[in-house]
């Protein structure tokens, strides 16, 4: 198969809408409800260094020390990829864009805050489709260097 079903598409396409809302809106529990328990999160940082996180209670830490502060960030992921992986009929290799946006509580004027690319991984269990990992990368100088790097680490 060279592609999702469209129910599956669907699916995958609710939890990439429920991943950025939860982000948005700093809801950990549906944030971490995103990911399998032994989910993998990827974060390659502009230096090229990449830091893992294994399981959903590692990805619950590090996320719950970014949620709470200002929350006027609002991200967008787009021109997503569908890749058949390997490891099985019910899982999806994803490539995409992503950017987030800034509003500045003082002058209220809105901005990109950052871009960047994802690679995951997306399975189904059961009838419910969530992250089996997510890779996230800031727009590098070299987007298919920041691709392979995730892959590796």
């Amino acid at each position: 198969m060279t592609s999702p079903s469209p129910d599956d598409r669907a699916a995958i396409d609710d939890l990439y809408n429920a991943y950025l809302w939860a982000l948005d809106t700093q809801d950990i529990e549906l944030y971490v409800g995103t990911f399998w328990d032994d989910a993998v999160l990827k974060e390659t940082q502009l230096d090229g260094t990449v830091e893992v996180w294994h399981g959903a209670e590692a990805i619950r830490s590090f996320t719950a020390g970014h949620f709470g502060g200002y929350g006027g960030h609002q991200h967008r992921e787009t021109t997503r990829r569908y890749l058949p992986d390997p490891a099985g009929e019910h899982r999806w290799t994803l490539h995409s864009y992503w950017f987030a946006s800034h509003r500045d509580p003082a002058s209220n004027e809105v901005a990109f805050f950052s871009t960047g690319l994802s690679n995951d991984i997306v399975e189904r269990r059961g009838d419910e489709w969530r992250f089996a990992q997510r890779g996230i990368s800031r727009w590098p100088a070299d987007p298919k260097a920041a691709l392979r790097a995730i892959d590796e680490a």
